[in-house]
């Protein structure tokens, strides 16, 4: 009778301490595109000194949003030391350049504002990335947006892991 307790008792604990790990990664394409949408409404009002707030958008555990130009520069993300860096070649582990399709996307749709052309698309690219504190590559998708941040083009992206 206590054995059998025992091991109702561990497997109870076992599936309650197991339910934060299942939730960390349950971030959902839609929590994505409404951090991403919010990100762009927020620079598109504020220009360029919208971009305190956008740092501090987060969504699931601890998801972000990161702001980079149309020459592939970082203007905004959570790791500091990548701002100011251009990224256009980073690579995954396929030899996808990810940041270049990001600009691919966002330049698959524009239009003309005050008579400056303003890109404007929005799209999911799907890659591979190794998880935080991980070597291994895994799959994930991110989505982007362009948007008119003052007077530049930029893009707003957020992704998860599949």
């Amino acid at each position: 009778m206590k054995r059998m307790r025992f091991a109702l008792i561990a497997a109870l604990l076992v599936s309650l301490l197991s339910v934060p790990l299942w939730a960390a990664d349950s971030s959902t394409e839609n929590e994505v595109l409404k951090a991403v949408e919010e990100a762009v409404a927020i620079l598109e009002k504020d220009g360029s000194a919208g971009l305190e707030k956008v740092s501090k958008i987060r969504f699931g555990d601890g998801n972000y949003v990161f702001v980079n130009d149309l020459d592939g520069k970082t203007l905004m993300h959570i790791k500091p030391h990548l701002i100011g860096q251009v990224l256009l070649g980073l690579k995954d582990d396929t030899g996808k350049r990810f940041f270049a399709e990001f600009i691919k996307v966002v330049k698959s749709n524009s239009q003309t504002q005050n008579g400056k052309t303003v890109f404007t698309g929005k799209g999911w690219v799907s890659y591979r990335w190794p998880k935080p504190g991980e070597k291994t590559f895994s799959p994930k998708i991110s989505y982007v947006q362009g948007c008119l941040m003052g007077d530049a083009n930029v893009y707003v992206g957020a992704g998860i892991y599949k």
